[in-house]
């Protein structure tokens, strides 16, 4: 028999609570471009690094320092000049596990930001451009992430995944899917 330091299992409840925090709540089936634009708005922001724990209904902001994305909690006004570089707009995390972004009004104006985020979509449609289920595209674990980035990732996945169960959307190819709700070009 095994020797189990831990016979009681102590330590292991916050990771248990933070998993339970990170499943999704309240999905609901969606379009296919809606599933489509969930994804990529949620990849790009897990993509961005960050050192705390978002929380759905919470506003956030996507930077782009150095050629990186960066999540801070610190609005662009509230900077005083020096921000970490221009920002993308604002994000929430939603119940449902996936992201939503306003972009900045001067988007359009910050061509470094336009550029990064083409170069973001050309990825993501590299990713999809496969004759694989979209499915198997979802980052159910991604072990290089940090952990909060990997616990809302595999909640995005769950999420998504239930969506397109529900809406009956299951099973086509990520070619499929881009072919037939494409995303709109950003550059």
């Amino acid at each position: 028999m095994p020797h189990n330091p831990n016979p009681q299992g102590k330590g292991l409840t916050p990771v248990l609570d933070e998993w339970r925090g990170a499943q999704p709540a309240q999905v609901t089936a969606k379009p296919p471009r809606q599933v489509l634009a969930d994804y990529f708005t949620t990849l790009l922001v897990l993509s961005a690094e960050f050192s705390f724990k978002p929380a759905p209904g919470v506003a956030y902001f996507l930077y782009l320092r150095n050629g990186r994305w960066l999540l801070s909690l610190i609005a662009p006004a509230e900077w005083r000049g020096r921000a970490p570089g221009p920002c993308a707009g604002s994000c929430e995390l939603q119940r449902d596990m996936t992201w939503t972004l306003t972009p900045a009004d001067d988007l359009a104006d910050q061509p470094d930001l336009v550029a990064a985020l083409a170069d973001f979509q050309q990825g993501f449609m590299a990713l999809l451009d496969s004759d694989a289920p979209l499915e198997d595209s979802l980052p159910f674990y991604v072990a290089q992430l940090p952990y909060y980035r990997r616990l809302l990732a595999a909640g995005m996945a769950k999420s998504l995944e239930s969506s397109m169960l529900l809406a009956g959307l299951s099973g086509h190819s990520g070619r499929h899917w881009l072919e037939s709700s494409p995303l709109p070009r950003l550059a």
